[in-house]
C-alpha cells in the first residue's frame, strides 16, 4: 500500500473524533472556563497502528477515539458544574457583603442626626468680646434701660446660648443675670431651657422673675423640665415652674398638679391653684373647691378665681356661699366667678335673693346685674322692696343694667325712697333702661331734695335725647346748686332743640364762671345766630372782669355761630378743669384757680395760633 494511504487513516479517525470533545454550551463565562479546562486536559490522539487496508485503520481506531471522547465529556460536565457551584458561592458572598454594607448605611442618619442637633452653634472671637463687653454694660441698669443692650445681643444670633448661659449662672451681678435670662427666652431655642430652669433657684427674685418669663415663651421644649422641677427640694422652684406651666397651657399637666396640690406648701398651693384655672381643666374643678373652705383667706380668693375661669357649674352653690365670706375680695372674686359661668348661674342667684344674709343678697343681685339675663328680673323687682338698703341699692342698678323697658315703673317707686343712695340708684338705672318709660321717672327726679340725685337726672335726660325733656331741664338752669345748673346747659346741648337758645341766653349772667362756660358750649353747639349778640355783650362783661376762661371759649364759637354753622367742642378745645361735683375728691381753691388759669391761657394761645393762620 502506497504511503499516502497509510497517513490518511489515522488523521481520517481523527477528524471523525473531533466533533464530539465539544461540551455542552453553558452561559458565556462557563463556556470560556471548560474551553480553558479542555485545552489543558486534551488527551492526545493515539495513532493505529498500520493495517492492511484503510478500512481495517477505521475499524481499529474508531473504539478508542470514543473512549476519549466520552472522558473529554465527563471531564468537561464536571468542570461545568464546578464552575456552577463557585459562581453561585461567590454571589452569596456577594449579596452577603452588600447586606453587610447596607445595614449600617440605613442606620448612618439617625446616628449622625443627634450630635448635629445636640451641636451648639459658636461666635467668633470678635463677637465674643462684643458680647462680653454688652454683659458689663447691663451692670447697674434697670429693665428699661437694659432692652437696648438685649437687643443688640440678640443680633448676634443662637452662637451666644452657651455665654449667656454661663453668665446666667456665673456669680454676675443680678442685671446681668436678669438680662440673660431675657435673652434666652427671646431666642426662642430649646438649648436655652435648661440654664433657665437652673434659674428658678436664682438668689434673686427678680431673676427668677425673668427666667420664668422666659421659659413661658419657650413653648412646649419647657414642659418636660419643669414637670420634674416639681419634685425640687426648693420651695421657689416648684412655685415658678407651676405658674409657668400654667402659662404654657397643655391641660395634661393639670392632673400633675392636682396630685401634689394638698401636700405642698401655702405659696406653691397658690401658684398651683392659680395654673390650675389657666389651664382650664374642669379634672380641677372638685379640688378647688374643696379649697374654698380653707382658713387661708388667698387661697379661698385664688380657688374661687379659678372656678370661674373653669366654668364648671358644679362649683356655683360652693361660690355662693362665699359671698357670706368676712373677706371683700373673697367676695368679689366669688361675684365674679359666678358671673363668668354664665348663664347657668342665673337659677341659683335667683334662689340666693332670699338668703337670709344681707350681704349675700346684695352680692347676688350685683351679679345678676353684670349676667344681664331677664329671668332675673321678676327676683330683682322683689328685692327693690327689701329691708336692707344695700340690697335695695343694688337691686335697682341690676335692672338697669339688663334694660327692660318695663321694669322702669318698678323703679319709679324708689325715687322716693328715704335713703338718698337708693334714689340716686333708681335714677341711675332708669337713665340706663331709657326709652320714653324712662323720660317721666327723670322728670320728676329733676325735683329732689337731694342735688346728687337731680345732677344724676340731668345727666340722664341728656341721654335719652327727647326733646320732651327740654322745658324741664330749661327750669333746671335755675337750680340752687351749681352742677345741676352746669349739667342741665350741657344736657340741652346734647339733645339740640333750638328751643333751648332764649333759656340759655338769659342764663348769661349765671354767677358761677363754669356755668357760664358750659352755656356758652351748648349755645356754639346749637348754632343758632340768635347767640351771636348776646355773646359779643358776654365778651365785653367777661373782660372787665377778667374771667379769661369764658371769653376763651367765646371767641371759639363765635365766628362759627355768624356764619351760621353748630360748633361741636373738640377733645383738645375741652376746657379744663371740669366741676368737680363729688365733696369727698374736692380739690383746694388754689389747685381749682390754677388749673383754670392755665387752661384759660391755653385756649388763648390756640385761638392766636389760629388767628395768625
Amino acid at each position: 500500500m502506497p504511503a499516502s494511504s497509510k497517513s490518511s487513516a489515522p488523521t481520517s479517525a481523527a477528524k471523525t473524533a473531533k466533533p464530539s470533545t465539544v461540551a455542552p454550551k453553558a452561559d458565556s463565562k462557563t463556556a470560556k472556563a471548560v474551553s480553558a479546562k479542555v485545552a489543558l486536559t486534551k488527551t492526545p490522539t493515539v495513532k493505529a497502528p498500520a493495517t492492511k487496508g484503510a478500512a481495517n485503520g477505521v475499524a481499529a481506531g474508531a473504539p478508542v477515539a470514543a473512549k476519549a471522547n466520552a472522558a473529554k465529556a465527563a471531564n468537561a460536565k464536571a468542570d461545568a458544574a464546578k464552575t456552577d457551584a463557585a459562581k453561585a458561592k461567590s454571589d452569596k458572598s456577594e449579596k452577603a457583603d452588600n447586606l453587610t454594607v447596607e445595614k449600617p448605611v440605613a442606620e448612618k442618619p439617625a446616628v449622625a442626626k443627634a450630635p448635629t442637633v445636640a451641636k451648639a452653634p459658636t461666635i467668633s472671637p470678635a463677637q465674643e468680646e462684643t458680647l462680653q463687653g454688652l454683659l458689663v454694660e447691663l451692670e447697674g441698669k434697670s429693665e428699661t434701660a437694659q432692652r437696648p443692650i438685649v437687643d443688640e445681643i440678640l443680633k448676634l444670633g443662637l452662637g451666644v446660648i452657651k455665654p449667656l448661659s454661663r453668665a446666667l449662672n456665673s456669680g454676675a451681678t443680678f442685671q446681668v443675670r436678669m438680662a440673660s435670662a431675657t435673652a434666652l427666652g427671646e431666642l426662642g431655642d430649646e438649648r436655652c431651657v435648661a440654664p433657665l430652669v437652673q434659674a428658678l433657684a436664682d438668689t434673686s427674685l427678680n431673676v427668677q422673675r425673668a427666667a420664668a418669663h422666659a421659659l413661658s415663651l419657650l413653648g412646649p421644649p419647657a414642659v418636660e423640665p419643669l414637670l420634674e422641677s416639681l419634685d425640687s427640694p426648693d420651695d421657689s422652684v416648684r412655685r415658678w415652674a407651676s405658674e409657668v406651666l400654667g402659662k404654657l397651657g397643655r391641660k395634661a399637666v393639670a392632673q400633675e398638679l392636682i396630685g401634689r396640690l394638698n401636700r405642698e406648701t401655702i405659696e406653691v398651693q397658690k401658684a398651683m391653684i392659680i395654673a390650675l384655672g389657666e389651664l382650664g381643666s374642669t379634672k380641677a374643678t372638685v379640688p378647688l373647691m374643696g379649697f374654698l373652705r380653707s382658713e387661708n383667706i388667698d387661697l379661698v380668693r385664688y380657688a374661687a378665681e379659678a372656678l370661674g375661669r373653669l366654668g364648671d357649674e358644679r362649683g356655683i352653690a360652693n361660690l355662693i356661699e362665699c359671698l357670706d365670706s368676712p373677706s371683700i375680695d373673697v367676695r368679689k372674686a366669688s361675684a365674679d366667678a359666678l358671673v363668668k359661668i354664665g348663664d347657668g348661674a342665673v337659677p341659683p342667684l335667683n334662689a340666693a335673693l332670699v338668703n337670709p344674709n344681707h350681704t349675700v343678697r346684695r352680692w347676688v343681685a350685683e351679679a345678676l346685674g353684670s349676667l344681664k339675663d331677664k329671668r332675673a328680673i321678676p327676683a330683682l323687682v322683689i328685692a327693690l322692696k327689701d329691708e336692707n338698703v344695700r340690697v335695695r341699692r343694688y337691686a335697682a342698678l341690676a335692672l338697669g343694667q339688663i334694660g327692660d323697658a318695663k321694669s322702669a315703673r318698678h323703679l319709679q317707686s324708689l325715687l322716693h325712697d328715704p335713703i338718698q343712695d337708693v334714689r340716686y340708684s333708681a335714677v341711675k338705672a332708669v337713665a340706663g333702661i331709657g326709652g320714653k318709660a324712662s323720660l317721666e321717672p327723670l322728670v320728676t327726679a329733676l325735683k329732689d331734695s337731694d342735688w346728687v340725685v337731680r345732677l344724676a337726672a340731668a345727666q340722664g335726660l341728656g341721654q335719652l335725647g327727647d326733646k320732651h325733656a327740654v322745658p324741664a331741664l330749661c327750669e333746671s338752669l335755675k337750680d340752687p346748686e351749681w352742677s345741676v345748673r352746669y349739667h342741665a346747659a350741657l344736657s340741652l346741648g346734647d339733645i339740640e332743640d333750638g328751643a333751648a337758645v332764649i333759656p340759655l341766653i338769659k342764663a348769661l349772667n349765671d354767677p358761677r364762671e363754669d356755668v357760664r362756660r358750659g352755656i356758652v358750649e351748648t349755645l356754639g353747639r346749637l348754632g343758632d345766630k340768635r347767640a351771636v349778640a348776646a355773646l359779643e355783650r358776654q365778651r365785653k362783661s367777661e373782660s372787665r372782669n377778667d374771667e379769661r376762661l369764658v371769653t376763651a371759649v367765646i371767641d371759639t364759637v363765635l365766628p362759627g355761630l355768624r356764619r351760621g354753622r353748630k360748633v361741636e367742642a373738640r377733645p383738645e378745645n375741652r376746657l379744663l378743669p371740669q366741676p368737680i361735683i363729688n365733696s369727698a375728691t374736692i380739690k383746694p381753691k388754689a389747685a381749682i384757680l390754677a388749673a383754670r388759669s392755665s387752661a384759660a391761657n391755653s385756649v388763648a394761645n390756640g385761638n392766636a395760633a389760629n388767628g395768625n393762620q
